[in-house]
């Protein structure tokens, strides 16, 4: 893949090896955390139990974000390192990195930490081949807001692709529902009540995720410049530290069923020492994290926003697959997800899913509706695969030398530059002057 190059689609041998990686990263991702909650320890009290702290998860997660930050520093050393007197002037000429610019960063990562506690809690009481579909959601609350915040007006075709998004995310919602149902370890309304809740508690994760979004681009996007592994080591080390000082100690003290608490560490850090199950499964899902947003950053500066799509549309397919042969083939039931009567329910809503966000980009035209090009090969910031990814990531300087490696939704970025004056060249967003600009956002 030429470096995200608008209507280039071609996937050469390095790119095909990121994309697989990301989708398997991601989907191991998600796995390893819904394992986690489907796990089983010996607790503080000597009894065995179901290993479900929420906040634990998060904390794992936000720790596997902060290794972006030292390999942020590797590479700037490395670029450094390997670069051409010229290539040098060109590196000494970036913005740097002050810590105002840190403190920046850090405001999206408040956003981050309530919208992943929401959704990791939601994912205790969903599937994660539903919660993943769930999150397609954030296509819709993202896209609304464009139009009704930032003023980036959809056509129809893009408001009948929101419908049919909305209508698939409410049949995913229901097929929980349906499926909880047949949950032997439950009555009825318990188990319909306990998916009510995730999938709600997940849809909430997913809209405070969709306006983190919508604030990077309101109000950071153009005024902080800062490498993508930059930005997701902040948030991590934010994240972290905000997890241990200010939620774990809130949790410990609110009333619950661990122990008395809402979440107890010390039950948490005991049942994670006595379970090599629980332990693997942390580091792993650690590891997964730090993996998974070190390709989403390949996978942005190298590959074209047509197979940004394809990778989006891929994960809810391999999760489900996964799930569901883990579920029957090793795990003789005890990991995984089984086929239930609410599958046949979440099949459709993830057939509307994938019609409907097709339909939103353009790739399926609506007979009767005049519509434009695709949003795909014109790499437009209203694609989906834009509006699911940090639009700081996606709109800044890449964190290659390389100036060919660059998000294919960067020329946002570099207008606003333009505008402003500056050197886009100098900088390190490095467009080329052959590739049309979007029309500034109103």
């Amino acid at each position: 893949m030429a470096g995200g190059h608008v209507g280039k689609e071609t996937c050469d041998l390095k790119a095909a090896i990121v994309f697989v990686t990301g989708l398997v990263a991601g989907t191991g991702c998600t796995i390893a955390s819904k394992a986690l909650f489907q796990a089983y320890a010996i607790g503080s009290n000597g009894e065995m139990q179901q290993f479900k702290p929420p906040l634990f998860q998060t904390w794992v997660m936000f720790v596997g974000m902060a290794f972006a930050l030292p390999a942020h520093f590797i590479n700037e050393h490395l670029r450094r390192v390997k670069a051409t007197p010229e290539e040098l002037k060109l590196i000494d000429a970036e913005p740097k990195v002050t810590a105002q610019t840190y403190a920046l960063l850090a405001v999206p990562s408040v956003f981050d930490l309530i919208a992943t506690c929401l959704m990791v809690l939601g994912l205790l009481y969903t599937n994660a081949s539903i919660w993943m579909l769930l999150r397609g959601g954030g296509i819709v609350f993202v896209a609304l807001m464009k139009h009704f915040v930032l003023h980036d007006a959809l056509t129809k075709p893009m408001w009948v692709g929101v419908a049919i998004i909305a209508f698939g995310v409410m049949c995913v919602g229901s097929a929980s529902m349906v499926g909880a149902s047949s949950d032997a370890d439950e009555d009825d309304a318990t188990a319909a009540d306990s998916a009510v809740f995730g999938v709600l508690i997940t849809l909430a994760g997913t809209f405070v995720q969709s306006v983190q979004y919508v604030y990077e681009e309101k109000v950071m996007s153009g005024d902080v410049s800062a490498p993508p592994w930059l930005l997701i080591g902040v948030e991590g080390v934010t994240g972290t530290l905000l997890s241990t000082f200010v939620l774990y100690p809130l949790v410990w003290l609110l009333p619950g069923d661990d122990n008395g608490s809402y979440e107890d560490p010390i039950n948490t850090y005991t049942m994670v020492m006595n379970s090599p199950t629980v332990f693997y499964l942390a580091l792993a899902f650690c590891v997964l994290v730090f993996i998974l947003n070190s390709f989403s950053v390949l996978v942005t500066y190298m590959m074209s926003s047509v197979w940004h799509a394809i990778l989006d549309n891929f994960r809810p397919v391999t999760i489900w697959v996964v799930q569901l042969t883990i579920y029957y083939s090793f795990s003789h039931g005890q990991y995984g997800e089984s086929w239930t009567d609410g599958s046949y329910l979440q099949l459709a809503g993830m057939c509307l899913l994938l019609g409907g966000t097709a339909v939103y980009n353009g790739s399926i035209k609506v007979p009767g509706l005049a519509g434009g090009p695709s949003l795909l090969e014109g790499s437009s910031t209203m694609a989906s695969s834009a509006l699911s990814r940090s639009p700081l990531i996606t709109h800044n300087r890449s964190p290659f030398l390389d100036s060919e490696s660059r998000s294919p939704y960067v020329q946002r970025a570099v207008m606003d530059l333009e505008q402003r004056g500056a050197n886009p060249m100098v900088l390190g967003v490095g467009a080329s002057k052959k590739e049309p600009l979007l029309p500034p956002r109103k």
